[in-house]
């Protein structure tokens, strides 16, 4: 099968959705095509610093073709539509066109299907009160009209519509009003053929010695981009009023310059706080597989999925002022006991503080926890059960 993803970042190095879809489905045996944009770095893509003149790329990485383009406009960075796609549908003729969001470029994608009646388009979803939204002109104008008659104009040649949050099946239904019978949650994955790699050659023992932390330490895991909104000071607080040097936590990751100075004083006398910095896909798992527990104060990360994927439980927060108190639901990911969820306070430090302790000091519930991770990561997250998804309109003879 001949498979056609467009999306607006691509990074070999990071696993992303984007990423593991194309490598998955290239292992299956199908024939993946990644459209992206020029964008390199994940944080100036994040922070909207994009080089006008970077130069469009076409290459193979692990066995799929990227292409990467440029924009034909770029709209104060809210709508960027790429130069024509056209052509590349045509000459790779895809059977199924999977496109990452809502994008100028969908159009092109529709007429191809429309021309190609045995192929098939199916589009996935990020946004959510958190991300997005956040004002008059993002509500009504960017996503209630521009982004809408994108959307409104492909969704009845759409075999699905993916939100890959419950957040995000809410912000579809009120401000694109699409009815959940269109929609299926496809969650962000965790590469659990990866997973089992690192551990089976012990890498998560070998980082704790490389760290100075003792075989017997209790160890937290928390990190992704450094910024205001991932509270991760609340983390630093609770380990301080703790106060047990047998509690060790990795901080994996960088971002806001100012906000990462402000985390580094918070554990200037706290010996056991690591800051590891930005890590490659191998480098986030080896300090996943290092630690007993991860910890997300607040802001939802796919780090919470490949977390899982390591076996790891969750202490997290569902909502916070960042979604305008929007519940950003994690039901979804806790199927076995995985997820410990915090109710929202001004400081969350205090609650961090009473489940850590109470993990640190109950081994059986700790292991329960972790199993219950495993088992959500094997029954859910798997990349490999998500590309059954995605290929699930299809006759199994046709996506084999």
């Amino acid at each position: 099968m001949k498979i056609l993803m467009l999306c607006e970042f691509f990074n070999e190095t990071l696993e992303f959705q984007e990423n593991a879809l194309a490598e998955y489905y290239t292992r299956r045996g199908h024939d993946v095509v990644v459209i992206a944009s020029t964008f390199e770095s994940v944080f100036d893509y994040y922070n909207d610093r994009h080089d006008a003149g970077a130069p469009a790329r076409d290459y193979f990485y692990n066995g799929f073709r990227v292409v990467k383009l440029r924009y034909a406009y770029n709209i104060m960075n809210r709508l960027r539509a790429y130069t024509s796609i056209s052509s590349y549908l045509n000459d790779f003729k895809p059977d199924l066109v999977y496109v990452h969001d809502i994008m100028p470029n969908i159009p092109e994608c529709v007429a191809y299907v429309k021309r190609h009646p045995g192929s098939k388009i199916i589009m996935d979803y990020h946004a959510d009160y958190s991300n997005s939204g956040k004002n008059w002109i993002s509500t009504k104008i960017l996503h209630g009209i521009l982004r809408k008659r994108l959307l409104n104009m492909a969704r009845p040649h759409l075999e699905k519509i993916y939100p890959v949050v419950p957040a995000s099946v809410t912000f579809l239904r009120d401000v694109y009003g699409v009815p959940e019978s269109e929609m299926e949650i496809l969650p962000l994955g965790a590469d659990l053929d990866h997973a089992r790699r690192v551990k089976q050659d012990g890498l998560g023992a070998a980082r704790r010695r490389e760290l100075g932390i003792p075989e017997t330490a209790f160890v937290v895991f928390t990190g992704g981009k450094l910024t205001p909104n991932r509270k991760t000071e609340h983390l630093l607080a609770a380990v301080a009023t703790i106060n047990d040097p047998d509690l060790h936590v990795i901080v994996v990751g960088k971002g806001d310059a100012d906000y990462e100075a402000k985390l580094r004083e918070a554990a200037r006398d706290l010996s056991t706080v690591h800051f590891v910095g930005w890590q490659d896909k191998d480098g986030m798992y080896r300090h996943m597989a290092a630690a007993d527990v991860a910890v997300f104060p607040a802001a939802q990360s796919v780090i919470w999925q490949q977390c899982i994927g390591m076996g790891l439980p969750l202490i997290l927060c569902d909502r916070s002022e960042l979604t305008g108190m929007h519940p950003q639901p994690v039901d979804y990911l806790n199927r076995h006991g995985n997820v410990i969820t915090m109710e929202w306070q001004p400081s969350l430090a205090p609650q961090i503080h009473q489940h850590l302790e109470r993990l640190k000091g109950n081994p059986e519930e700790l292991s329960a926890r972790q199993a219950g991770a495993r088992r959500t990561a094997e029954e859910y997250l798997d990349w490999n059960r998500i590309v059954d998804t995605t290929l699930g309109h299809f006759d199994k003879s046709e996506s084999a």
